[in-house]
């Protein structure tokens, strides 16, 4: 193909989709690429792209919708943008360090007030001040008051949110919890899928919550999908891809390759 424009990959996207007699808005709708998106890659328009890695992959969706070579396609885009920058890895700084508080325990406490009570009495010993001279035939001797021992401070276990935790016996031996496994429904959907010839980009919905949104290659993929409601298929090649419903036999989706096409089950198919 000739290049036209300043995008040669815009040209090559832009001829296979009117060779192939589709709108952007076909397009769009069989791909789920915005449609603004697409004319931006035709364009050769990037900086209206979302992203580097979006881009790669909506041009490998939108090749792979046209029967291009999708890693070609990615090489010009790159060659058209240029390498970007590389990431630099800069090292984490070390939070510096925070000053602690020594706070004593309730021993050393202990231990400087009989300390302090010891040194006192040996001053009013030195000083004569522990006993009173007699009154007559009583004598009067003053006793050095005795401090009242420390409460003892017995740490209370406590929970997560603060809350004082219950007492333990330690005489119980610790018995993990066992969580009991709740039996699961039986599916009365079951879609088996295979892709059994070339690539094919699939989206594979269950219950309303895509589970496979991507391309597919035939190396023995299989794998089955299980809903109590819903299972959507889309092929972008139908040919290559086949199903099994329910233990059914396996069937082609489509006879024409690269033909898109949606199948749904539901439980009373």
């Amino acid at each position: 193909m000739a290049q036209t424009g300043h995008s040669q990959l815009g040209s090559y996207l832009r001829e296979a989709r009117e060779a192939r007699g589709v709108s952007l808005a076909q397009v769009a709708a069989e791909t789920r690429i915005i449609q603004r998106y697409l004319a931006a890659l035709e364009g050769g328009e990037y900086h209206h792209l979302p992203g580097d890695v979006y881009a790669r992959g909506f041009i490998r969706n939108y090749a792979q919708y046209l029967n291009l070579p999708a890693e070609e396609m990615i090489d010009m885009y790159r060659a058209e943008r240029g390498v970007s920058a590389p990431i630099k890895v800069v090292p984490a700084a070390i939070p510096p360090r925070t000053s602690t508080i020594f706070i004593p325990s309730i021993w050393a406490v202990v231990l400087v007030v009989m300390a302090l009570v010891v040194v006192g009495y040996l001053t009013l010993n030195a000083l004569g001040l522990t006993n009173i001279a007699t009154v007559g035939e009583t004598t009067i001797t003053p006793t050095v008051a005795t401090p009242a021992p420390l409460p003892t401070f017995t740490p209370q276990p406590t929970n997560i949110d603060g809350s004082t935790a219950l007492p333990v016996d330690p005489t119980t031996p610790f018995a993990p919890a066992t969580a009991t496994a709740e039996p699961t429904p039986s599916a009365p959907v079951e879609v088996v899928v295979q892709v059994t010839g070339d690539a094919s980009w699939m989206q594979i919905i269950v219950e309303g919550a895509p589970v496979v949104n991507g391309v597919i290659q035939n190396n023995g993929w299989r794998e089955t999908f299980r809903g109590q409601r819903e299972v959507s298929v889309k092929a972008g090649n139908g040919a290559a891809v086949e199903l099994s419903f329910n233990g059914s036999p396996f069937t082609k989706m489509a006879d024409q390759p690269g033909k898109v096409i949606t199948k749904i089950f539901t439980p009373i198919n």
